[in-house]
């Protein structure tokens, strides 16, 4: 099931990255670097997340810092004393490309993400909430998936048959909007790539090997987005 594959070969790469703490290592940046200006994008400065469910050990975000006056990004080598002032809650890390990754697990609470560019020193206020389910309803036909997604984001639903005709409704939580959403469904597709939805239904038949429903969630008051996932696997 190449899905199933995909998540677990992503699920590897995350507990080498957190057990391994295999960094880059930069070196000193060059004159020209350090007295280049660099900043934060305003919606970087603060950010809202939900801890990882669990069905995942760690979830990240990437930290786009910008060089004044130029799209480029500042070079590894150039960043550093990256910290978290609780790395329990979020830890940093700078990937072999040279971008920060941020990597927050299970525990709710705020960290500051700090770092310098020569003489400029750089801060992200990461908030992380704990993992609460965004749906109110999910329904694929008569069967009902809502508890499904209580603690995972992920559900898998092994069929034998072809799910003919199947009512596939979604209804948000409170305090939670649906932004974006696909269906796969053998040969068919349907997607919203942009949307602020409390509820949505569609009618389809499921008889591929790999289809799926997957949606965003935003919760209106922290601002912090949840994908969803419901694969529905013939066997």
């Amino acid at each position: 099931m190449k899905k199933s594959l995909k998540k677990i070969s992503s699920l590897v790469l995350t507990f080498a990255v957190l057990l391994t703490g295999i960094l880059f290592v930069p070196q000193a940046g060059s004159a020209a670097e350090a007295a280049a200006v660099y900043y934060l994008p305003s919606s970087y400065k603060n950010m809202v997340f939900y801890a990882a469910p669990d069905d995942l050990p760690a979830t990240f975000v990437t930290l786009r810092v910008c060089r004044k006056g130029s799209s480029k990004k500042p070079r590894p080598s150039s960043i550093q004393a990256l910290t978290s002032s609780d790395s329990s809650i979020a830890r940093p890390y700078i990937n072999k490309d040279g971008d920060i990754r941020v990597y927050f697990f299970k525990k709710a609470g705020t960290a500051d993400i700090t770092f310098q560019i020569g003489s400029q020193k750089l801060k992200s206020t990461i908030t992380v909430k704990n993992y609460s389910n965004p749906l109110r309803s999910f329904k694929v036909g008569k069967k009902n998936f809502t508890s499904r997604f209580q603690s995972a984001t992920e559900c898998n639903y092994f069929h034998s048959s072809t799910l003919k005709n199947q009512l596939v409704s979604a209804k948000a939580a409170k305090g939670w909007k649906i932004t974006s959403m696909k269906l796969q469904y053998g040969s068919g597709s349907y997607e919203i790539s942009s949307c602020s939805k409390s509820s949505f239904a569609k009618k389809v038949t499921f008889d591929g090997d790999l289809d799926y429903v997957t949606f965003t969630m935003r919760n209106t008051k922290t601002k912090a987005y949840v994908t969803l996932t419901w694969n529905c696997i013939k066997e």
